[in-house]
């Protein structure tokens, strides 16, 4: 993004000749071609950018070690998932990169963030992932916490893939470099998301019972928990069950896991048909569910069943 006069808001700029007037040394990391497939707010991409973005990268996939995609910082997650999701058994790195302050502006991190990238992508990491501030993340297992901070990514619940400082550390945790190459970029929009709050009444949702939506994610409290006395959520989640819609729960808390097992609010709701997260980012679980809703649209017990499979680093099994 570049700050367009007179009014100073931040809009796409022309990446391309940005990069090679500031960043003119990178071409001594690696030899770099420059594609620009579409270059809006990030707050604007849609299942058809990803696509776009996917069968690029699928067509050149031979000719290239690594590839690395600029990308705005508010949905980079989602895209980064959807690849994951898209590209399965890799043997090289995608990595999204991107920066809080633009390019061209003093104290821009930019310029360390697209470096570094750079350099990741001629290493030997089958993932996507985000590389920011000093570490490269899983795409999959990564938020955005901070609109503010040059430190804005974490991926709470497994260790970075590779950390920066004046050596770079690789993780020994990657995902093993894959023996064939699958590529699928069906996804559905039929997910629908909503966060959970003490208060919150399920008479209010039930226009979901008969929406066209197949997948409805509840961001529950803590383990995954709802209300089951006043105002339960339980009548709720057997309704949209029986209506043969997925109905998963994913937690507010950033760290940890869902359990349904551990409290009597998870095991009634397990009991309506909830199914759990595991240990899945919000975000990750919205995409991986329109990646699978495309893959299988009428199947509701597959779904169900590999959404709790580890089908490319997002989830932790059995435990």
């Amino acid at each position: 993004m570049t700050p367009q006069a007179p009014t100073k808001i931040l809009a796409p700029g022309d990446i391309r000749q940005l990069i090679l007037k500031y960043l003119p040394e990178i071409q001594t990391i690696a030899h770099i071609d420059f594609e620009v497939i579409f270059n809006i707010d990030s707050a604007n991409i849609q299942i058809h950018h990803w696509q776009k973005l996917g069968r690029l990268i699928k067509e050149n996939y031979q000719k290239y070690d690594g590839f690395v995609i600029i990308h705005g910082t508010d949905s980079m997650v989602y895209t980064a998932a959807a690849l994951s999701f898209m590209f399965q058994g890799l043997d090289k790195p995608i990595i999204l990169t991107g920066a809080q302050r633009p390019l061209a502006l003093i104290r821009s991190d930019a310029r360390s963030n697209l470096i570094n990238s750079i350099e990741l992508a001629t290493s030997q990491i089958p993932e996507v992932g985000i590389f920011f501030s000093t570490r490269l993340y899983r795409g999959n297992r990564t938020i955005k916490l901070s609109s503010i901070s040059y430190e804005a990514f974490d991926s709470p619940n497994t260790e970075p893939l590779a950390t920066v400082g004046l050596d770079i550390t690789l993780s020994d945790e990657h995902l093993p470099p894959g023996k064939k190459l699958t590529y699928a970029d069906s996804f559905s929009d039929l997910v629908f998301n909503f966060r959970y709050h003490p208060g919150l009444s399920p008479d209010h949702l039930k226009l979901l019972v008969d929406s066209p939506f197949k997948a409805i994610i509840i961001e529950a409290l803590g383990v995954g928990n709802l209300s089951i006395q006043e105002k339960s959520f339980i009548p709720f989640i057997k309704e949209l069950h029986d209506s043969e819609k997925l109905v998963v729960l994913t937690s507010q808390s950033p760290f940890g896991r869902i359990r349904l097992d551990l409290y009597e609010c998870g095991y009634q709701i397990e009991k309506a048909g909830g199914l759990s997260a595991g240990d899945m980012t919000t975000e990750c679980s919205v995409v991986k569910l329109m990646f699978l809703l495309g893959q299988y649209p009428d199947e509701t017990q597959k779904i169900a069943r590999n959404l709790q499979k580890s089908l490319a680093g997002e989830i932790t099994e059995n435990i």
